[in-house]
């Protein structure tokens, strides 16, 4: 199963508020955040259920910071989507600045399902998860930056 015909992503707006609440409470410390999205596919709509934010381990390096999510994490996380009949579709996490997919974030995502979305926010998500945001679709070729504005690929439901 891929997610390359979906065209828009529907989200709740209790999941959106989580999304938010998370990656600004990492933010205020200086650190980025996962929040991972799962949920039912049908066509060319993919229907956002839950937000879930794994355990993981946020760095700040020299180079910039970073995530790290481990294996045992992970499978927890897949056994309760396997539990659930949930797919994992999207990925979110914030910058401190600017909105862009980085070379860590293209070699070690998470989400790796053909179509699967990747959301980056700006300035840790202080202005809200659609202001600024870049959001890029995993293709044969890699991650690509979608041309349409986020709040159409995304809808608040």
């Amino acid at each position: 199963m891929t997610l390359e015909g979906v065209e828009a992503f529907s989200v709740p707006e209790g999941v959106i508020a989580k999304t938010e609440r998370s990656l600004r409470r990492a933010g205020r410390d200086g650190y980025e955040l996962f929040v991972l999205w799962s949920g039912t596919h049908n066509g060319s709509s993919f229907r956002v259920e839950t937000a879930h934010v794994p355990e993981q381990t946020s760095y700040r390096r020299k180079g910039g910071l970073c995530v790290r999510v481990e294996g045992e994490a992970l499978h927890k996380l897949n056994v309760w989507l396997f539990e659930h009949k949930e797919t994992l579709g999207a990925q979110v996490h914030a910058h401190p600045t600017d909105a862009y997919h980085s070379g860590t974030d293209d070699t070690f995502p998470i989400v790796t399902t053909l179509g699967g979305l990747s959301l980056v926010v700006p300035d840790f998500c202080r202005a809200g998860l659609f202001a600024g945001s870049a959001a890029y679709r995993l293709s044969l070729e890699g991650w690509r930056e979608d041309s349409r504005p986020v709040t159409r690929l995304i809808q608040v439901v």
